[in-house]
């Protein structure tokens, strides 16, 4: 039987939750065991815009609540679960820069292209999930 809420609650209520269990997930669990276990499951098969549309929501809700770590990490966890569980192809990527001191991002590509955001030229991948096959060249 359908669901009687319109795809775009289930998403975003999807994107809520899972916002709001990354925190736990994150302390209990090394990174690639969590992405794994982020990696699992579907979803309803939605379109980019939709979900970027659920994210949105759930970081104007948790955004709010003060135990809810609103960095590139979790946002990046969420956007990585929810594009893999519904059908994309994502990979979570770390990266470091050294401008002046050392710093850390997170982000997600999708076709080897950073989606949702503009990188600085000074990352340097340092982490990524899954990993590409090094005998074959990158998308």
């Amino acid at each position: 039987m359908p669901s009687p809420l319109p795809r775009h609650l289930r998403l975003s209520a999807t994107a809520v939750a899972l916002r709001l269990s990354l925190p736990l997930r994150v302390a209990q669990s090394s990174l690639p065991a969590l992405l794994d276990a982020l990696s699992r499951g579907t979803i309803e098969p939605a379109p980019l815009d939709a979900i970027d549309e659920a994210l949105a929501r759930a970081d104007a809700i948790t955004h709010r609540l003060p135990f809810v770590p609103d960095t590139c990490l979790y946002r990046s966890l969420a956007r990585f679960s929810l594009l893999r569980r519904a059908g994309h192809a994502a990979r979570f990527v770390m990266g470091l820069s050294r401008p002046g001191e050392i710093e850390g991002h997170a982000w997600v590509e999708l076709d080897g292209t950073p989606y949702g955001e503009e990188l600085s030229p000074d990352l340097i991948v340092t982490y990524a999930y899954p990993c590409l096959n090094p005998k074959e060249p990158a998308a």
